[in-house]
């Protein structure tokens, strides 16, 4: 009998933005993380959101603007069947998405595994 279980050993993180891409209007950040913790709760099981962070974001379409941002960090470990699931992959797209249009964003990060994907087209979603 091993001393532990099967480890999950794929790393999902989500950036939830403070403020819009003109870095001064607010967004309803409690909103967004309570629904990446409902979704990703959903499809991996679990989800664990840390308190605001410091970053800042380099906005070329508009002229290389420094955006500063007190991003929350949603994080969740998985295994890969389970990311690797298109109907997985297709709610967490969607979800990042939406995210970026109804924020008004330039860019929403999401990182999986050891890859980090820049969500910058936030075209409706096909269902």
């Amino acid at each position: 009998m091993p001393l532990l279980p099967a480890g999950k050993r794929v790393l999902v993180v989500l950036f939830v933005p403070s403020v819009e891409r003109d870095g001064h209007a607010p967004v309803d950040q409690d909103r967004w993380v309570e629904r990446a913790l409902s979704l990703l709760g959903e499809v991996f099981g679990g989800a664990t959101a840390y308190p605001k962070a410091r970053g800042i974001w380099r906005d070329d379409e508009r002229g290389g603007a420094l955006i500063l941002d007190e991003p929350v960090v949603v994080h969740v470990y998985t295994r890969a069947e389970v990311i690797e699931d298109t109907g997985n992959l297709a709610r967490l797209a969607a979800f990042c998405r939406s995210m970026g249009r109804e924020t008004n964003q330039g860019e929403i990060g999401l990182v999986i595994g050891d890859e980090y994907f820049a969500i910058q087209d936030y075209g409706e979603d096909v269902p």
